[in-house]
């Protein structure tokens, strides 16, 4: 039978996996062909990407990686970790080729059924975003539920921080491919799903992890992600933003994401 203490923890996990989609529902109150409204969001889900990687996620795994290795080399281990993150992101460029195609500025609108390229690039941003923070939510949802397990007054301010940054990382997520698609539907249900993530963490510890489940294992994994979250903000979501034209606009919801973050982390500790 299961205890209370994992029906707590998961159901702590399952929160902070719905959080996403507060963010995604708030991209349903503007226009979907506000250029002013993607440059602001690609620029902040860059912001959160890069400062969530650089601040919180790297110098964890990187704690964690001088637990095992006392040689001098764990800063070794966290950069070939970071960059093998690097690499799958450019594995995945490679496997399933892309061209960058950006909106002209002559162009009024971005939703323009005479540019299904420049949507199809929207909507595939939106994507990529979801899978890197999908990797992201698995060791997070594996950290609440372990926590949780034995510390419920250590986890609920954990989820209360988790969901403060899912927020705006379900606009990250949904802006592009509610912007490219115009339905509502699947943007909420790909933030949601992304989001899911998190419980889908708690059910591998539940089940396999957390027999074997070591920092060193966390470290690796850590890295990895914080690599592919660098990728993602630098190589797919602010050379986009840019092309929409809003370059002030763009600056600011970079700062915005980097700063939402700072203040959450300051804040929750």
């Amino acid at each position: 039978m299961i205890s209370s203490s994992i029906i707590i923890a998961f159901s702590l996990t399952l929160i902070a996996g719905l959080s996403t989609g507060i963010g995604s529902w708030l991209t349903f109150f503007t226009h979907r062909t506000n250029r002013s409204f993607l440059s602001f969001s690609l620029g902040l889900a860059a912001g959160v990407l890069l400062f969530v990687s650089f601040i919180d996620i790297f110098p964890e795994s990187q704690s964690l990686f001088q637990q095992y290795i006392h040689t001098g080399n764990s800063f070794l281990w966290i950069l070939i970790a970071f960059f093998a993150g690097i690499g799958l992101m450019l594995l995945l460029d490679w496997i399933a080729p892309h061209h960058d195609h950006t909106p002209s500025e002559s162009n009024t609108h971005v939703h323009s059924k005479n540019d299904p390229a420049s949507l199809a690039h929207l909507k595939r941003l939106g994507m990529m975003v979801a899978i890197a923070v999908s990797l992201h939510n698995v060791p997070e949802g594996i950290a609440i539920f372990t926590v949780g397990i034995s510390h419920i007054n250590v986890a609920i301010p954990i989820l209360f921080a988790i969901v403060l940054h899912n927020i705006p990382i379900g606009v990250s997520i949904s802006a592009p491919i509610y912007q490219a698609t115009g339905k509502k539907q699947i943007a909420f249900l790909v933030a949601i799903l992304t989001g899911m993530a998190s419980p889908f963490g708690a059910i591998l510890a539940w089940l396999f992890l957390l027999p074997s489940w070591t920092p060193l294992l966390q470290a690796i994994v850590l890295g990895a992600v914080s690599g592919t979250m660098v990728y993602i903000a630098l190589i797919e979501l602010l050379p986009s933003a840019e092309c929409y034209g809003k370059h002030t606009l763009t600056r600011i919801g970079l700062i915005s994401g980097m700063i939402t973050m700072g203040v959450t982390i300051y804040l929750l500790g």
